[in-house]
């Protein structure tokens, strides 16, 4: 027998041992599936107040059907591994990308997909992979002004001694050349993340206190990102995380390493028939760069819910955030942040919060502002019927001067848009009012309505175009959402 067919039968044999092996080698895994689908109907009518993209290059559709897939799969292996993997198909409206008839678009995505292990004998939970990093907030308010959102994180549990746990994590949410500046200018650029949480909880008060840094890593030009010839794409990213004066002169940062650090607490105060809630949070973005790149301030809320009644739950709440001086040299006054989810009851002022979430507010941004509200959630007074009716009021922080410079330096859909950004002269009034009713075990149908009223608009930062174009938002989305 030749050399050549010694070694394709010794290869043959120890494939048919690894065969035999492998069902003795393979875990003992149980799954469990979850999920969730949903599909309604959303007619907006002057969603930007204008009934424009925020550019003003086109109208936007008044009416679209929209559908969101989410899918679940847990694997877990005895008591200390495990695995999590979600994926779906985004929010997509009917007839368009993977909706669209005969010829359609791949798109599912992974939304989540990461390991979980314990560590034996020291009682350390860790997770690592794309997995939600969410910072505290209290309950009284959903997200978190700073930083709620899916990432590729690797975090841990540590407990500390009774019921005291410290929880860490380092994150890489961009390698900004997606996000920041320019591709081609900066193809190694990047932004970690370090933070961490340590809850605690007495008989009737809690707090979280938490600490997050960030460091860009710059290793090529300082240029901002221009896009095709044309004003910087700026998306929310960008307009909460760098500086006005970013674009001011000569663009960009100077050193190769931009930090970012925050910190901040959430509290809960439990009484008998009220609970009180509040959060803070301070920032300070582009530390030791120039000063027109530094961006830093503070971010305050409160609520105060009556517990008493079983079938209504009344609360009211407000904010306040710092915001722009007149002078842009001098770095921005609004509190840096990067992914913000923050709403208070649900309110159709801002995004998220509401179960059909995808582009059905004014997305304001309460950075920069100062408002107040009340809330009547959890009405129940028919039946398997659940409501809730939320006003809220909000007005700016902002000087115009910042603004309008913001306008001047990167366009109307840049780092300043009318009805999100607001001066100290212009305010906002919304209501909504939005209901679930249980149909069956894991079926509900959902109708939210809202109306937004912008007020105080200044031809001087938006231009008299956008702002004698502006009337009040409306919404109207129902639909039906299956969870199993």
């Amino acid at each position: 027998m030749n050399p050549p067919s010694r070694i394709f039968l010794i290869w043959a044999a120890l494939l048919a041992c690894l065969g035999a092996a492998a069902p003795a080698l393979a875990l003992a895994v149980e799954a469990r599936m979850a999920g969730e689908h949903y599909v309604y109907a959303a007619s907006f009518v002057n969603r930007n107040f204008t009934g424009w993209s925020a550019d003003g290059s086109q109208t936007e559709d008044g009416f679209t059907l929209w559908q969101r897939t989410r899918l679940r799969l847990d694997l877990t292996s005895g008591d200390n591994l495990g695995f999590c993997l979600w994926t779906q198909v985004q929010n997509t409206p009917w007839g368009n990308a993977t909706l669209t008839v005969d010829n359609p678009a791949v798109a599912l995505q992974v939304f989540k997909a990461y390991l979980l292990f314990k560590v034996p004998g020291t009682g350390v939970e860790a997770a690592a992979g794309k997995q939600t990093v969410t910072l505290p907030q209290s309950e009284a308010f959903s997200g978190h002004v700073v930083l709620d959102s899916e990432l590729g994180a690797l975090t841990a549990k540590v407990p500390l001694g009774g019921s005291v746990a410290l929880a860490a994590g380092y994150g890489r949410p961009l390698g900004y050349v997606n996000a920041l500046e320019n591709m081609a200018a900066n193809p190694r650029d990047s932004l970690d993340l370090f933070f961490a949480t340590l809850p605690v909880t007495r008989e009737s008060f809690s707090a979280t206190p938490w600490l997050m840094a960030g460091l860009f890593s710059n290793n090529g030009a300082n240029t901002p990102y221009q896009g095709a010839g044309g004003p910087p794409d700026l998306g929310y990213i960008r307009q909460d995380m760098l500086s006005i004066g970013y674009f001011e002169r000569t663009p960009g940062f100077r050193q190769s390493c931009a930090p970012y650090f925050w910190a901040g607490s959430s509290f809960k105060l439990a009484l008998d028939t009220v609970s009180l809630y509040a959060d803070m949070a301070a920032g300070l973005g582009g530390a030791w760069d120039a000063p027109k790149n530094r961006r830093r301030g503070l971010f305050f809320d409160a609520a105060a819910s009556y517990d008493a009644l079983g079938f209504l739950s009344p609360r009211l709440f407000g904010w306040w955030s710092s915001g722009e001086d007149a002078d842009v040299r001098d770095g921005s006054e609004r509190m840096p942040a990067l992914v913000r989810t923050w709403n208070a009851g649900a309110s159709y002022l801002f995004s998220t919060g509401q179960v059909f979430d995808n582009t059905t507010s004014v997305n304001a941004c309460p950075i920069g502002a100062w408002g107040l509200g009340a809330s009547l959630d959890a009405v129940s007074l028919i039946p398997e019927l659940s409501s809730r009716l939320t006003a809220a009021y909000a007005r700016g922080t902002n000087a115009p001067k910042a603004l309008r410079r913001a306008v001047e330096l990167t366009g109307e859909n840049g780092m300043a848009q009318m009805g999100r950004h607001l001066s100290v002269n212009e305010y906002l009034l919304g209501v909504n009012f939005d209901h679930a009713w249980k149909v069956c075990d894991g079926l509900r149908i959902v109708v939210e309505t809202g109306w937004a009223h912008a007020g105080g608009l200044q031809r001087s930062i938006w231009g008299r175009r956008f702002v004698d174009a502006a009337q009040d938002s409306w919404k109207l989305a129902g639909g039906l959402l299956f969870t199993f």
